[in-house]
């Protein structure tokens, strides 16, 4: 028996190299098993004929970038990385915002407070040490 091939509504243009398109692809294969619609990929850094459809779609260069995520049914779109609930909002056809990147990674961030923190400890006790010291070198 033949597979048949079902002809998605939902596209992503993407480029091979693009970190936050890999960032989406597991966000993209959820919203594929969870919702049951299919999200047809267009590579369009080496492909000239996908380059030109997302510039057909991307109406006066609104996104001008990837990953850009377009939904023929509702004409509607999402510029860059997004969030998994804006993404399958977008799906399934329901409001969504255009430009919602996810999160920040803070993990870099808090390590360096951290780090300052753990500085300003450290710091601290070595001055209480230097404190202790020169008040018992008094009093003896």
């Amino acid at each position: 028996m033949e597979k048949i091939k079902i002809q998605s509504h939902l596209f992503e243009f993407y480029g091979i190299e693009c970190d936050h398109c890999v960032d989406m692809e597991p966000l993209m294969d959820q919203i594929e098993k969870d919702s049951g619609l299919p999200i047809r990929r267009f590579e369009v850094w080496y492909n000239d004929e996908n380059l030109r459809l997302l510039q057909k779609l991307d109406k006066g260069g609104s996104c001008g970038g990837v990953p850009f995520f377009y939904n023929k049914k509702t004409r509607s779109w999402i510029c860059g990385a997004t969030t998994y609930p804006n993404l399958k909002a977008w799906a399934l056809g329901k409001p969504h915002e255009r430009f919602l990147p996810p999160p920040r990674d803070d993990t870099e961030y808090i390590q360096g407070v951290r780090g300052w923190f753990e500085r300003l400890r450290e710091e601290g006790i070595k001055r209480m040490q230097q404190r202790t010291e020169t008040q018992q070198s008094t009093t003896n």
